[in-house]
């Protein structure tokens, strides 16, 4: 089962390495599309016609979209263009197992989202780590729990039995049945095949008993659990995260496929030159003096070597002491060139 975000790429890659899987796109990603192109009204009508469990009910509900939507004709050919058999539930390849997204790969990206700037293999070391700490919770929560079914299937077990109760059944043979509410008003056809099948879809589509074919099963007084599919049982579950992921080391991946770091960015042109008084002081200091990138070791220079004339305009008694007022002639500090002394004995 492949899903993906309608990517060309991904198009071509599963049709040629896995012909004969069933790929489907991303519900999600086809949602924020019409929604991008044709507003949010659009998107529960995609909503509509992605749950539509038949044939009929799909093109009823593109009718109405053409009618009831003010770009209704673009929104038509645009959905047109697009193979039901990717998306709407009535024409996709079953079971799904409730998946219609690709939320499991995409949830990755969280795990991903402060190593994006590592070095390939420390990527991947990465997320090997986390996947080791995933299994390792899942499997001891697993253990630790005494339910045959897991916590999902269980919950939705346990719902539909208590509604169960408001469906009146009438038995046509051992192996098909007609359901309907109270008041007849809908009506659905169940059977075994021998696992759960409905005209509702969902056995189809989750592999275990809707809520229409528990009616029957308890009609009959027949356990459920015969058509509960087994990735849905605990021991399954465990089975599944009972092996552990073998750790793989960083040097070791990168002496097996010759994964490199890329080298550090390096800027052109000349390489800015920083001095930086150390201690704060402009009398006897020292200054540290490095270029941008960083090569080698800072180089430090005796203080006897800097000139830091006092009363000079990067000075401490320059602009730091008399508020950036620096004469443009004598280039003294305290005055500018309309009060300097020397223009005032010139003239």
């Amino acid at each position: 089962m492949i899903v993906s975000d309608m990517q060309k790429g991904l198009e071509r890659a599963v049709t040629e390495v896995l012909p004969y899987n069933p790929h489907i796109h991303c519900g999600h990603h086809l949602k924020m599309n019409v929604q991008k192109l044709f507003g949010k009204t659009a998107v529960q009508v995609f909503q509509n016609l992605l749950h539509a469990k038949s044939e009929d009910r799909f093109n009823s509900v593109m009718e109405e979209a053409e009618a009831r939507l003010d770009q209704g004709s673009e929104f038509k050919r645009y959905i047109q263009r697009i193979d039901p058999a990717r998306y709407a539930l009535y024409a996709m390849s079953l079971p799904r197992y409730g998946r219609t997204t690709s939320n499991a790969v995409e949830s990755m990206n969280a795990a991903l989202k402060r190593i994006r700037d590592y070095a390939p293999c420390r990527i991947i070391c990465q997320m090997w780590l986390y996947l080791l700490n995933l299994f390792c919770e899942r499997r001891e929560k697993a253990n630790r729990s005494t339910n045959e079914l897991t916590d999902y299937c269980k919950e939705r077990m346990e719902e539909f039995g208590q509604n169960c109760g408001s469906f009146v059944c009438m038995s046509a043979d051992m192996n098909q049945a007609l359901v309907q509410t109270d008041g007849g008003l809908k009506q659905w056809i169940v059977k075994r095949t021998p696992k759960a099948h409905c005209t509702c879809i969902e056995p189809q589509y989750h592999c275990w008993p809707c809520i229409h074919f528990m009616s029957w099963l308890r009609s009959r007084g027949e356990d459920y659990m015969a058509y509960v599919d087994r990735i849905y049982l605990q021991k399954s579950l465990v089975l599944c995260y009972s092996k552990t992921i073998p750790v793989i080391m960083e040097t070791e991946l990168a002496m097996s496929i010759s994964c490199r770091a890329p080298p550090p960015a390096i800027r052109t042109g000349r390489h800015r030159v920083v001095r930086i008084p150390n201690g704060g002081s402009t009398t006897g200091a020292s200054t540290v003096e490095f270029e941008y990138p960083l090569t080698q070791e800072p180089r430090v220079i005796p203080a006897a070597t800097i000139d830091l004339p006092t009363g000079s305009r990067g000075g401490a008694s320059g602009r730091r002491n008399t508020g950036g007022r620096c004469c443009g002639v004598c280039r003294e500090a305290g005055y500018n060139r309309t009060r300097c002394p020397v223009l005032a004995h010139m003239a």
